[in-house]
């Protein structure tokens, strides 16, 4: 999936909301970003978060984040602290996200059954855990332009005798349909294919949501039974 980061200036600087202003400091974003497209998709966000941009105190050194730590007060998230499934909290306390996994130029996080890709930066933690400056609106709306729909992972089980009913469509290791279930024997289970009956074992088959499934491609299979 290629991702589409944000990395909104006015977004990162939303971050530095009073709440958490004084323990995370706000910097350049990773990687680069067009000038021109950033612009274009960041509108709506800067006109939002006009009102924040300036009111955040930069934390830089690392006395001041040492000096927070010791009040218990939120610092600057590392890297190690992008756990998948950890919570992430808006500036009141209210989770709007979870992680789901950390890349080189930002993490992955689920909300609202989609998912969107913020900078590190982005994040403070406290006691807690993990967290954001600014409210579960603020930040609905900040990555409404840039997240995309979760897709649910497909299950794969063992397939059992049970599942083997005649005319079961089987799919390949793509997806793609290679045959039948003809009939269910001591022995094996007889599959149509290519024109041809073929005897295979009971635990060459798997299943998902969507039916039978060998963990072979229809060319490999078509060799194997051509031996």
């Amino acid at each position: 999936m290629t991702w589409k980061i944000l990395t909104a200036a006015a977004f990162v600087a939303a971050m530095v909301e009073p709440a958490i202003a004084q323990t995370i400091p706000t910097g350049p974003l990773p990687g680069t970003v067009d000038s021109t497209a950033a612009a274009r998709n960041d509108r709506a966000q800067v006109e939002g978060y006009n009102r924040i941009v300036n009111e955040g105190v930069k934390v830089s050194s690392p006395g001041d984040r040492r000096a927070a730590k010791r009040k218990n007060g939120p610092i600057l998230a590392t890297p190690a602290d992008f756990v998948p499934g950890a919570a992430v909290r808006d500036k009141n306390g209210v989770q709007v996200a979870t992680i789901k996994e950390l890349d080189e130029d930002g993490a992955v996080v689920s909300a609202d059954n989609r998912l969107a890709k913020l900078p590190i930066n982005s994040f403070g933690k406290d006691s807690a855990g993990l967290m954001i400056g600014i409210s579960a609106d603020e930040f609905r709306a900040a990555i409404a332009n840039s997240s995309v729909p979760a897709v649910q992972e497909s299950k794969i089980v063992d397939a059992t005798a049970a599942d083997m009913t005649p005319g079961a469509v089987i799919r390949d290791s793509e997806g793609v349909p290679i045959g039948t279930v003809e009939k269910v024997l001591d022995t094996g289970v007889v599959v149509v294919t290519d024109g041809k009956k073929v005897k295979m074992a009971l635990n060459s088959f798997a299943k998902d949501e969507k039916g039978l499934m060998i963990g072979v491609t229809a060319s490999e299979l078509k060799a194997a039974i051509n031996k």
